[in-house]
């Protein structure tokens, strides 16, 4: 008899809903770890920041593609800003079986979406001066200002999501196949929407 026959395997377990969520930089981190704490049920999604200097989006997917073998669904979020390989990052997910959401130019264009809806190009500046208007203090990216942005924003969620979606669809119809054409633009409102189908499933 064969000396493995006298362990008893352990049973196999499949995994339910175990979530990678994987930022390119400390904003989305904050932002999402904010929602997850808010959701409260979501202990089996991680939430992680890209830690080496490639924090690109291709480099994101990349790392996030690696990682899949450990997860049941893996998400990258990522700006666009000024990298080249945006585009590339978003055809790199669609071909390794990684969600992404990205923001077309930067996550500050979701976060403005939570008080109005805004169409047409804007650049970081921009972004940045709207959001701290809307806010009752001035928006920065310090790890305080951002929780503080998180609670001012958080009722208005659902309104954000719907003018994203808006937002996309008429990026995808009217503006061509290339993403980094379609400023501002974002699709963070698919992973939060997928956040509560988590919650509502445990």
């Amino acid at each position: 008899m064969s000396r493995d026959n006298y362990y008893r395997r352990r049973p196999v377990k499949a995994l339910r809903n175990k979530v990678l969520v994987l930022c390119g930089g400390e904003s989305e981190r904050l932002y999402f770890e904010h929602y997850k704490a808010k959701l409260k049920t979501l202990k089996n999604v991680t939430v992680e920041v890209l830690a080496h200097k490639k924090s690109d989006p291709l480099s994101l997917v990349q790392e996030a593609a690696k990682r899949k073998a450990e997860y049941n669904e893996v998400w990258a979020v990522f700006d666009k800003d000024n990298f080249r390989n945006f585009d590339a990052a978003i055809a790199c997910s669609g071909n390794n079986g990684v969600e992404c959401a990205f923001s077309n130019r930067s996550i500050e264009y979701w976060f403005l979406l939570h008080f109005e809806n805004r169409t047409g190009s804007m650049n970081q500046n921009e972004l940045e001066t709207e959001l701290g208007k809307k806010l009752s203090f001035e928006y920065g990216k310090s790890a305080d200002q951002i929780h503080r942005t998180c609670a001012a924003i958080s009722a208005k969620l659902e309104d954000a999501e719907e003018r994203a979606k808006a937002g996309h669809e008429r990026h995808k119809h009217d503006s061509g196949s290339s993403p980094s054409d379609w400023c501002s633009c974002t699709t963070v409102y698919r992973l939060t929407k997928r956040l509560r189908d988590w919650k509502a499933a445990t």
